[in-house]
């Protein structure tokens, strides 16, 4: 039962707001199994649901992960992230922080976080061309669980996360979200601007990246020279 309850979890949290009849197919059991999960899921408080209309048909019934349960789903990103947070904050200076308030700190050591990743994932991002650059990007940044996936629209793509790796601490600070943002910006070489935001309401993250105003730079190369260290 554990088992197919943390599968459960496990796709909610990958793939945002799914259908009773989508968790299933993707667990290999039955619809009626899945639904008692779900059920007792949402009287934890694990898990929340909402009617969804169709263009045909029945309103669809959607389950998503609740606060509670992003944060159940999220202690490898926190731990992660902590993994990351020590070093930054041992090489800022005491100039980097004098005269600054909490507020201007953490977003110094946020942006210290974003540059550690990039830096790190720099090597995976060869793309010459913005498309292929993006995809890379998406694929790297989804171990860190900051992506999900990429749409591509006519004039841009579009850069979501269906949940947030670290809900508590982005709703304290929006540096959090403001690093993510970063992060992506430095690894592609272009202007990313972020449209939205989980802990602002929206269903998703998501990350508007132009396909007019390509630069001619190599894939990483910013992120790579990102804080002067060597791995």
């Amino acid at each position: 039962m554990e088992r197919t309850r943390d599968e459960v979890v496990r796709i909610l949290h990958d793939r945002g707001a799914s259908s009773v009849a989508e968790v299933a197919k993707s667990v290999g059991v039955s619809a009626g199994a899945v639904r008692r999960h779900l059920d007792l899921m949402i009287a934890e408080g694990l898990v929340e649901q909402r009617l969804e209309r169709q263009p045909r048909g029945r309103p669809v019934t959607r389950y998503f992960l609740s606060e509670a349960g992003e944060e159940r789903s999220a202690a490898g990103h926190y731990h992660r992230l902590l993994e990351r947070i020590y070093p930054v904050l041992s090489r800022l200076s005491a100039d980097a922080v004098s005269g600054k308030d909490g507020r201007a700190v953490l977003a110094t050591m946020f942006e210290g976080v974003a540059d550690d990743i990039a830096r790190s994932y720099a090597g995976r991002v060869q793309g010459v061309v913005l498309d292929e650059r993006v995809a890379q990007v998406a694929t790297a940044l989804k171990e860190e669980g900051i992506l999900s996936d990429v749409v591509e629209e006519p004039d841009a793509f579009r850069l979501r996360n269906l949940a947030c790796p670290y809900r508590s601490t982005a709703e304290g600070a929006h540096a959090a979200c403001a690093a993510d943002r970063r992060t992506i910006e430095l690894l592609l070489g272009e202007s990313v601007e972020q449209v939205m935001t989980i802990v602002e309401g929206s269903p998703t993250c998501e990350y508007i990246v132009s396909k007019l105003v390509e630069q001619p730079v190599h894939a990483a190369s910013d992120a790579a020279r990102v804080g002067g260290q060597d791995d």
